[in-house]
């Protein structure tokens, strides 16, 4: 399987399945052209840069997304909730982001692997979620977690990887993933910083 980083908060996964999660291209100075053609997109919260509207519009696959974002034509779950996508295992649970109305993140079972993505989250909703061999962390701060409060949340949640997502995107959000990692690893963490574009392959 293959985790690919589009820049802010944007991942693919892909191996017999395409999945993009938390897509924001318009207007976003960073991210690459994407081509790709998703059998599902999974939307943490309604906020903009995450749930990039008119780039959806233009997509045209299959939308996951939380009651209140208002996609057109996509599917909503609800925390709590796990369900089968095209044989693809996706739970929803909460996140803590006061500035959106229901913030989430999803677990994806995909290929024997345990990816959770939090977006936007600050720690006081980090939570164990089990076996997780790939964490997608905010780090920038300002709307989620700094690099500090991302380390002490890979003490709750204790994945085998973490990929820090987040930051950069916007001058509130200045972050340096190379701090993380190192202090990420000086805790005795493993991660890896993906460059926008880059691949990490389980």
């Amino acid at each position: 399987m293959r985790i690919k980083y589009l820049s802010h908060a944007g991942f693919e996964l892909k191996n017999r399945k395409t999945i993009l999660i938390d897509p924001y291209f318009t207007g976003n100075r960073l991210a690459q052209a994407y081509s790709g053609r998703p059998d599902f997109v999974l939307v943490t919260h309604e906020h903009y840069d995450h749930a990039d509207l008119d780039f959806l519009s233009r997509l045209g696959s299959r939308v996951i997304c939380t009651p209140v974002a208002q996609i057109e034509g996509a599917e909503t779950m609800r925390v709590g909730e796990k369900r089968s996508l095209d044989g693809v295992t996706v739970e929803m649970f909460r996140a803590s982001h006061h500035q959106s109305r229901y913030p989430a993140g999803y677990i994806v079972e995909f290929d024997g692997k345990r990816i959770a993505h939090l977006g936007d989250m600050y720690l006081d909703g980090v939570k164990p979620l089990g076996s997780i061999d790939v964490l997608l962390i905010p780090i920038g701060g300002a709307a989620t977690m700094t690099i500090d409060e991302a380390v002490r949340a890979l003490a709750v949640i204790k994945p085998k990887l973490a990929v820090p997502m987040h930051y950069g995107t916007f001058p509130q959000i200045e972050a340096d993933p190379a701090e993380f990692k190192a202090k990420a690893e000086k805790a005795g963490f493993k991660v890896k910083v993906l460059d926008i574009g880059e691949e990490l392959e389980l």
